[in-house]
């Protein structure tokens, strides 16, 4: 017991301590441990915040809207508490849990759920309970549960992974075609005839900013070239601020302290709603979320690493995603999972230092206690992220291939390959279906079949599960019964006599 303990703590303070060893240096941008000098630390540190930034609060937008708090004491207290649990979220990663190059945020795959249990409660508040109580109970189910993936995990083949993977990707593509485009926003506006700018001006700067971000990487010496993504957010918002209306900065005055520094608070848990079926419902989210967290995984070991990863690191990676989740809860915010942008930005860069990100990561925490700094970063227009997220977005895709690829192309695979992409992303695209299932009353049903994620994780694990390595089975078996028995030689004693005698 006593050993245990001791290797416990042992592992512990080797995970703290190996992010800060050794002399400061360049070269160490491309390993997972060690110092990088600050004043290339920090640019390589803030371009994985400026990537997932926006992301990191369009959920709790999307759902508050829909639920009716949005702009309410309740939604304010929410930010703060998500911006400062990604960056603590993050910080617990990188010491304690994995232990890789990984940035966390509030999830994506939470919010179809979120929107039915909060619209079915009585009222928006007691909507807004149910969900943080069904975040508490779920966040806590999962983590138990991500204890024992070791064994679980067995059951998973390799091939599964790499379709999560690829399915990461494929889901990612539409909110970067809509970023690039302009954002649901400006589209709105632009159907609706309210909005001041023409179309073209979101394409040209959206089109200006991947092609800085491309000639970055081209003509960059060195390590520099892999800040390709935080020049060209740079330099679109530059030219934003060249054209009147582009940008809203509305969200900067400042009449009050608090405007300018607060702090996230705890909020009142008594009130937390602990219903059966909403519960159930986010549990099972979560259980998603648990396989986009060994996608997102494997995707940044492929793509940073050269190698699959460990079963500590799966372990790490998902038991601390969900005590993440569990301790957003009690701030008020939704569950945090790995974030796939930043998986694309390693796949792009190759840079994997801990340290740099620990930078980052603190920022995120300072910034959450400074609603100035956040209400600046939120000022980026969608088409200057869109401009660099179709890059970063689509690297996750490739990796996907990539891997898929180094698992070879064997009949079962490609079958596997063909009915998960097909059926399961392919079925998100038919809308008259979600529109039917939602005037049955099956709101619920529609919001998991709209995940692809989910719908290609169960196709692909299904099928490598039921399907036969030997794909010809049956040809196999006619071909063995067709082969004849061969012919037995009564006379073979008497030849080998004669042969002896010779």
């Amino acid at each position: 017991m006593k050993e245990g303990i001791k290797r416990f703590f042992a592992d512990l303070g080797q995970g703290v301590t190996s992010i800060f060893s050794g002399k400061a240096s360049p070269d160490n941008l491309f390993k997972v441990n060690g110092r990088v000098p600050l004043l290339r630390a920090i640019p390589f540190g803030l371009q994985h915040i400026l990537a997932m930034f926006v992301a990191n609060i369009t959920p709790l937008i999307i759902v508050f809207g829909a639920i009716g708090v949005l702009g309410t004491n309740i939604a304010t207290q929410a930010m703060q508490g998500a911006l400062l649990m990604a960056g603590i979220g993050t910080v617990l990663q990188l010491l304690i849990g994995a232990r890789l190059p990984i940035v966390i945020g509030t999830s994506f795959t939470f919010v179809g759920i979120f929107i039915t249990i909060g619209s079915s409660a009585a009222d928006p508040v007691t909507g807004y309970y149910t969900i943080m109580g069904s975040i508490l109970i779920g966040g806590l189910i999962a983590t138990f549960c991500c204890f024992f993936i070791k064994w679980w995990g067995r059951i998973i083949r390799p091939i599964v992974p790499c379709v999560v993977v690829f399915a990461i990707g494929l889901s990612l593509l539409q909110s970067g075609a809509m970023q690039f485009v302009g954002g649901s926003n400006a589209l709105k506006n632009l159907i609706e005839g309210t909005s001041s700018l023409p179309f073209y001006v979101y394409i040209i700067v959206a089109l200006s900013t991947i092609t800085a971000t491309i000639l970055w990487q081209l003509f960059a010496k060195g390590v520099w070239k892999n800040l390709n993504i935080i020049f060209g957010i740079a330099f679109g918002y530059i030219i934003c601020l060249f054209i009147p209306g582009m940008i809203d900065f509305s969200g900067l005055h400042v009449s009050k302290v608090t405007d300018v520094i607060t702090y996230p608070q705890f909020i009142n848990v008594t009130k937390f709603r602990f219903e059966p079926i909403p519960i159930l419902l986010t549990t099972i989210c979560f259980l998603m979320a648990v396989v986009e967290g060994m996608g997102d995984t494997s995707a940044l070991c492929a793509a940073g690493l050269n190698r699959q990863p460990t079963n500590r690191e799966i372990t790490g990676v998902l038991v601390m995603d969900g005590f993440n989740s569990v301790l957003c809860s009690l701030f008020g915010a939704l569950p945090l999972t790995t974030f796939s942008q930043n998986v694309g930005i390693v796949a792009q860069t190759k840079v994997v230092n801990r340290f740099s990100i620990f930078l980052g990561a603190l920022f995120l925490v300072l910034i959450s206690f400074f609603p100035i700094v956040a209400n600046t970063l939120y000022t980026i227009p969608d088409c200057v992220l869109g401009g660099t997220m179709v890059i970063l977005f689509g690297s996750i895709a490739v990796v996907g291939i990539k891997m898929c690829t180094e698992q070879g192309f064997s009949d079962k695979n490609k079958l596997i390959l063909a009915v998960s992409i097909c059926l399961g992303f392919g079925i998100t695209l038919v809308g008259d279906l979600f529109t039917y299932l939602r005037s049955c009353g099956l709101d619920y049903v529609a919001d998991l079949l709209s995940n692809n994620v989910l719908n290609m994780f169960v196709i692909a694990f299904i099928l490598s599960l039921i399907l036969p390595e030997d794909m010809d089975l049956f040809g196999k078996i006619f071909k063995n019964k067709d082969k004849k028995e061969p012919e037995i030689d009564n006379n073979i004693e008497e030849k080998v006599e004669i042969k002896e005698a010779e």
